[in-house]
Parts: structure tokens; sequence; C-alpha cells
């Protein structure tokens, strides 16, 4: 099984006055009508991505991080899956955050429920350690999102510490006046107050939001916040009804309300996304804005046509959908995970780089790629290759050497690469086709993943005796 990968069926993406325009839906030619944006498809990582916290760099690019998982790969326990993506569809897996859990975890425990922050150019890590009577909140930093980390080598506090249950599922609120960490698993939603650096409590706790949820994320928009959390099992394979609700609240500590007027303390919640025919367990959800000012959930959810991994644990993978706000309230289609539709985040790139295999390519001798490149409103100018995903994360070997390419503005150019498909040991290899000057200035890449690898050519074996 390869590392998780995006979107399944790269389509073209052609731009309109500065819009993108569907070009391929569910393999037949939708006709042009602008304003309108090209197609993505759900999940946009794959087979695991369960938890997603997401954060966009100074420079754009953006990082996920999720809980930890055996994907299945060989590789054994992901301790948090680190992804970067530089439109919120394509993503590429680059490595776990750590390499060994820290001394001071429990060694039968893994870190989950990841929350990723930037506090005065250091980035904070939030995880959670389980115990069934005394869960932690862990934090690493970093002065890179890419790591590596540092553990603060103790926990940030520990139920008992708080005086509280659940203390899992860590969310950070800094509005430049002070830290208030949310929790909550299941025994109540939880705000309770940090030290300035963000190590320690600092404060009593106060509840927000009562038993039936977990998971929480906060918005601030139009005067309100927005508590967004999780309620249902997760993990319960087809029956899962987990699913995210909502409130708002003119205070960060409450009372958040639904549409009703009721209260999240007091059995309230609006409805905001839940499971459908295809998908299973929506939520645990994260929120980032576009370059339009759109917002996106970023979530996971598991597919009913495959929902266990080999491990045989719940398998989750992660979604994006566009969030509408309507008289000040979040909707999110038709309140169900979409599996295509004609839209994807506004970002604004140098040059769009979209993949495509015409077919399978044998998993001997060459292949070919298209690489569709549309650029953005400034003339590029830069190299196209293609390269091939490493298994400890990040790009392994060029597979086609890159070639000069100028685009004027708006332009649109298929160029076609052939290349030679690279052995594995997974038995698969994901496929990057990457625009910039090399491969440390990458401004976006394209991706097709799982496809069939050549076998290892087998070791030499060593003769003894002599011929006859």
């Amino acid at each position: 099984m390869t590392v998780p990968r995006a979107r399944r069926t790269p389509v073209a993406r052609h731009r309109s006055g500065g819009r993108w325009i569907a070009a391929a839906i569910l393999g037949l030619l939708a006709a042009l009508i602008a304003p309108a944006q090209v197609a993505h498809a759900n999940p946009v990582v794959e087979p695991v991505a369960a938890d997603p916290s997401v954060l966009r760099a100074p420079d754009g690019t953006f990082y996920l991080y999720s809980t930890a998982d055996d994907w299945g790969d060989g590789r054994g326990m992901h301790t948090m899956g680190m992804f970067t993506s530089h439109d919120l569809v394509d993503w590429m897996y680059v490595g776990d955050v750590f390499d060994q859990p820290p001394a001071w975890h429990d060694p039968g425990k893994h870190p989950w429920a990841p929350s990723i922050h930037e506090f005065d150019g250091v980035y904070h890590l939030y995880y959670s350690l389980n115990d069934v009577s005394n869960p932690c909140i862990g934090l690493a930093t970093s002065p890179d999102p890419a790591g590596p980390w540092t553990d603060l080598g103790r926990p940030v506090f520990c139920a008992e510490d708080v005086g509280i249950e659940g203390t899992i599922d860590p969310f950070v609120w800094d509005d430049g006046t002070g830290k208030t960490m949310l929790v909550g698993n299941f025994k109540g939603v939880y705000a309770i107050p940090l030290s300035p650096d963000g190590t320690a409590p600092d404060g009593t706790p106060v509840k927000v939001a009562d038993e039936r949820f977990e998971g929480p994320f906060v918005v601030h928009r139009n005067g309100f916040y927005y508590l967004f959390v999780s309620a249902g099992n997760c993990c319960n394979g087809g029956n899962t009804a987990y699913r995210v609700i909502a409130g708002r609240s003119t205070s960060l500590t409450g009372p958040y309300l639904d549409r009703k007027g009721q209260d999240l303390g007091d059995g309230g919640g609006a409805l905001i996304l839940a499971g459908s025919d295809r998908w299973a367990g929506p939520g645990h959800n994260s929120v980032v804005t576009d370059d339009a000012g759109d917002d996106w959930i970023v979530y996971h959810a598991s597919p009913r046509r495959d929902i266990k991994l080999p491990s045989g644990a719940q398998r989750r993978e992660a979604l994006i959908d566009r969030i509408v706000w309507a008289d000040d309230w979040p909707d999110i289609g038709d309140g169900s995970p979409s599996s295509t539709r004609p839209q994807v985040p506004d970002i604004d790139l140098p040059v769009e780089v979209s993949l495509e295999i015409e077919a399978v390519p044998a998993p001997t001798g060459e292949a070919e790629a298209t690489v569709v490149l549309t650029a953005g409103d400034e003339p590029f100018s830069g190299r196209v290759w293609l390269g091939v995903g490493a298994p400890e994360g990040g790009l392994g070997a060029t597979v086609a050497d890159p070639i000069e390419v100028t685009l004027q503005p708006g332009e649109v150019r298929e160029e076609k690469l052939t290349f030679t498909p690279p052995a594995s040991s997974t038995g698969t290899y994901d496929l990057y086709a990457l625009a910039g000057t090399d491969a440390a200035d990458v401004v976006d890449f394209g991706a097709v993943h799982g496809l069939d690898a050549p076998p290892q050519p087998l070791a030499p074996v060593a003769q003894t005796g002599s011929a006859l």
C-alpha cells in the first residue's frame, strides 16, 4: 500500500478571468462557464489523515498534521504524519513529527489529535496522549513547520492537574492578550487559560459544551465565536454516527447557542456535516481560509467501500469542503461530504500544475505523463519535472529531467514528459509533477498516487562449489 495520496483523478485546470473553470467532471466534458472553478475530488489525503490540523506558513505553503496510525505501508506506526500542499487539493507526505515517541510517553500510548499554532515565529504542535484515568496534553515546538520538532519533555497538563476529565483534542485560541486552550472528549468541552508561553495551565477551566462532544475548533467572524465540535463515535465502522456540530457566542467562553437559541451545554447544537451513502463519520475538523476569503473545512471521514485499514483500525481519510456563510451561520453543501464538486480553493500561485495519466503505465518500460500548466496573473518562467515520493517522506528520485518553460499571464500549456517507473519495495509509487526553480523552490505540484511499480531486482545469489 502506498503512503497517503491526494485526489484520485487529476483534472486539467483552466483559467478564465482569474477564476478556475470546470474542464472535466466524472469523465464527461463540461461546458465552460465563467466564473466557475475546476472540480476537486475527495478525499485529498488517503489512506489515513485522521484528526487533521492545518496551518498556512508565511510562504503560502499549507501544512497538515494527523493522528498517529499504522497506514499499512510496512513502516509501522506513523507518529503524527505531516503533509504539505500549495493548493489544499494536492498533498505530499513529508515525514512524521516523531521518529520515536518522546521518552516521557507511556510506550503503549501513541500521540493523536494534533493542533498546530504559530506564536512569535515558533510553531507549537499540541497533541493528545490518551489514558483512561489521566489523559495528557503534550507539546512539541520548531522554528520550521516541517520540523525537526523538540518535545517539551513533560505534559502541558494532565486531567488531574486541572481537575477535569477528557483532557484531549486540544485547540488553542490566541487573541494577542492571552492564550486559551479548549479540550474535550465526551467529558465536557472546557476552556483553560494557559501561561503566556503556552506550556502550562494558568487559570480555572470553564465548561463551554456538554458531554456529547469532542474535537473543539473555534473561528471568529463578524463578532461571533463559532465553536465546531464533533459528536458520536468516530470509529464504529459503517455504523459510526460521527458528525460536526456548531454553535456561536459573543464570548470565547460561551454560552454557545445553536440556530434555535439552545445552549451546546444543555442539549443544543446545529448540525453542520453528517455521513452519507459513500462517507461515514465526518468530523474532527479544522478551518482554513483561501486567498479569495472563502473558508474551507478540513476533516476526516471513512469511505464505506473500504472502511478498515490492514491493521483493522478505521480508515479515516482527509477531505475538504467549502463553507458558505448564510445569515452568519456555516453551511456545507447538502450537509454531507462532497465527492466531486465544480470548485477548488482560490489560491494565488505563480503557476498551477496538474498531472494527468491517461492510461495506467505498465510497471516496466517507459510511460508518458501529461502536465498541464496554468500561469497566474504574472508571467512565469521556471522548470517543470517529474519526481517520485520517498517512503520516508518528501521527494525521492527525479524520473523526468527538468524542462524550461515560459508562460504569459493566464496561459495554459500542456507538456508531455516520458519517465521510467521506479522500483518500489511496497509495489506502488507516487508520481509528482513539480514547477519551480529547483527542488528547494517548488511553487506547486500535481500528483497521481498508487501507481504500480516494477518489482525490485532480486539480489544476486552467491555461487558455491566448482563448475563441472
